[in-house]
């Protein structure tokens, strides 16, 4: 009796851990709708870009400081996970974790494995006035989808006293 209730409960023991491991976590699995979603959009079009450029402006004079959760990092996709990076990124708007309003996607460099190498971001400036252009590691970003936002785990001082960017073609 003791002999066949061991058995049984490490026959269910084993399949509990064997579906477990075949199971997404629910952050995973949002990660890779995010992922599908992002590359069935085409590239925005000129006015697309234009709307968006402008609601960034206007974002990071109303809302400089909009708080960005944790939770929101956690369920983001890493800058070198987006797929079709060039035309996803191109409209999204930089923030620090803390909120803080970094300034603009120019554009976005893209290595032979189509994936984001880094991203040329406009800082400092008002109005694509006084602006200069840094080029943030991939790796250092989170995407926000809902939000179109490129978080970046650098502090909003450390990405100002990057140095220039070089042009890119």
């Amino acid at each position: 009796m003791l002999r066949t209730a061991l058995f049984t409960t490490t026959a269910i023991a084993a399949a509990l851990l064997a579906t477990g491991c075949e199971q997404k976590t629910p952050v995973a699995q949002e990660k890779q709708n995010q992922a599908s979603e992002l590359a069935a959009e085409p590239a925005p079009n000129v006015a697309e870009r234009t709307v968006a450029e402008a609601a960034n402006e206007v974002e990071q004079v109303a809302a400089p400081d909009a708080q960005i959760t944790p939770g929101e990092i956690a369920a983001g996709l890493n800058g070198i996970d987006v797929p079709n990076p060039a035309a996803t990124l191109s409209t999204a708007s930089v923030k620090t974790s803390d909120g803080k309003a970094v300034g603009e996607v120019r554009s976005v460099v893209v290595g032979p494995n189509g994936k984001a190498n880094a991203v040329i971001v406009e800082v400092g400036g008002f109005l694509n006035v006084g602006e200069r252009a840094v080029a943030i590691d991939a790796k250092k970003l989170t995407y926000l989808k809902d939000r179109n936002i490129l978080v970046a785990s650098l502090s909003k001082s450390d990405i100002e006293k990057m140095p220039v960017a070089p042009a890119q073609p």
